[in-house]
């Protein structure tokens, strides 16, 4: 067994029991003697993300890009880096390259539409995530996130028809009751909206905003007046 194999090895161990740093700092002497090992590399930019050290995250999986900058996988852990460091143009940048050489890649889709909503490019978003349905029109995550967006847009009709099918497929989903719930506020549909929050509060009977809307539409004290699912 090489030096190498063996630092591989003691980190692998460190690892497995959750002695982060002490993989990290393993890993830092592998990449001393051979700085082209892209997989430990990628390993430590994962280690880093995975204690929050995200800067340095950022570092090693740039440095991978630099060298090859159409690896997928060293670009999608750049991508939710950037993301994670609130650089969304940066990950803007980052999720189109990959979707240039990977368009299938559904995740790059997501990560795109959640980048563009969180600089406030609501059109851009919701273009995203219709390529995410499109592509994978029998996973609801696109659905989900458009759905999100389409409100945030204050088009709540279409929202509550993107939520009215994910509930036909999981119909206890306490997340999509709600958004359901928020856009019937915004059709003023106070009723539908009310039904919507207290199926949350059976689904999740601590789902605080849920209780606020309640109380907020009801002025009801009494609101619990319906049976609650026992925890």
């Amino acid at each position: 067994m090489t030096d190498i194999q063996k630092l591989q090895q003691e980190a692998f161990e460190f690892e497995m029991r959750g002695k982060i740093n002490n993989a990290i700092s393993t890993i830092k002497k592998i990449l001393e003697i051979n700085p082209e090992n892209i997989q430990q590399r990628l390993k430590l930019g994962d280690l880093f993300y995975v204690i929050g050290k995200i800067d340095e995250s950022v570092n090693e999986f740039e440095k991978i890009c630099e060298t090859k900058p159409d690896f997928t996988y060293a670009l999608y852990r750049l991508g939710i880096s950037y993301f994670r460091a609130t650089k969304f143009s940066k990950a803007i940048k980052v999720f189109n390259h990959i979707i240039e050489v990977e368009p299938e890649l559904l995740m790059a889709h997501y990560w795109l539409g959640l980048s563009y909503y969180h600089t406030g490019s609501l059109s851009k978003s919701l273009e995203s995530y219709s390529a995410l349905h499109d592509k994978g029109p029998d996973k609801t995550l696109g659905l989900y996130q458009m759905s999100v967006a389409l409100k945030a847009s204050g088009k709540y009709k279409e929202s509550i028809n993107c939520l009215k099918k994910i509930i036909k497929v999981n119909p206890e989903l306490p997340s999509v009751h709600y958004h359901l719930g928020r856009s019937y506020m915004g059709i003023s549909e106070n009723e539908l909206a009310i039904e919507e929050f207290k199926t949350v509060m059976k689904l999740n009977p601590t789902h605080r905003d849920a209780t606020r809307r309640l109380k907020e539409l009801t002025d009801d004290d009494e609101m619990y007046s319906f049976e609650v699912a026992p925890l």
